[in-house]
């Protein structure tokens, strides 16, 4: 017996809505196996406000886990590489977090590319704002800017592959 108009319409209307929340859902940038990306390659940084903390997550392909080490910078300077000059976040925060990770690239091309902006201000309660400070010898350099709180922890996690930074308010 063919279905009424409506309720094939309806169906249809389910299905539709129901594909679209999957996709919603999904993660924003799902762990890659890329052979060109020798080290891990860091795919994306994106962010997020809770009630309690504001996190920072960096996609990665899904190479073994890097090292994360993570400093704070009373005000914000940092040294590029092997460069040897002295400089300072481009965001002023009132406080600042670095983090290296390492074995890591950022590429800039390929399907392995680092996508988000190098400086990229954030308008959260406890980040500020996020920005790549160096990709050299293996080692990624990003420099947090933070506002009044500056408590933090950093994990990495799998399924798929990422780094977490939790600024807490």
């Amino acid at each position: 017996m063919p279905f009424p108009r409506t309720v094939r319409s309806l169906a249809v209307s389910a299905l539709a809505v129901t594909g679209a929340l999957t996709a919603a859902i999904a993660p924003a940038q799902a762990a890659t196996t890329d052979t060109s990306c020798k080290r891990v390659c860091i795919l994306d940084a994106r962010t997020g406000s809770h009630p309690d903390y504001d996190r920072l997550v960096f996609d990665l392909t899904d190479h073994a886990l890097p090292t994360v080490q993570a400093q704070l910078s009373a005000d914000g300077s940092y040294t590029p590489g092997a460069s040897g000059e002295m400089r300072h976040l481009a965001i002023t925060g009132k406080s600042y977090l670095l983090l290296d990770v390492y074995p890591a690239q950022a590429r800039s091309s390929g399907p392995d590319a680092y996508t988000t902006p190098a400086v990229q201000p954030v308008s959260l309660p406890s980040l500020k704002g996020v920005q790549m400070t160096g990709d050299y010898e293996g080692h990624i350099g990003f420099g947090l800017s933070l506002g009044d709180y500056t408590r933090y922890q950093v994990s990495t996690l799998t399924a798929p592959n990422r780094i977490v930074v939790d600024v807490y308010h």
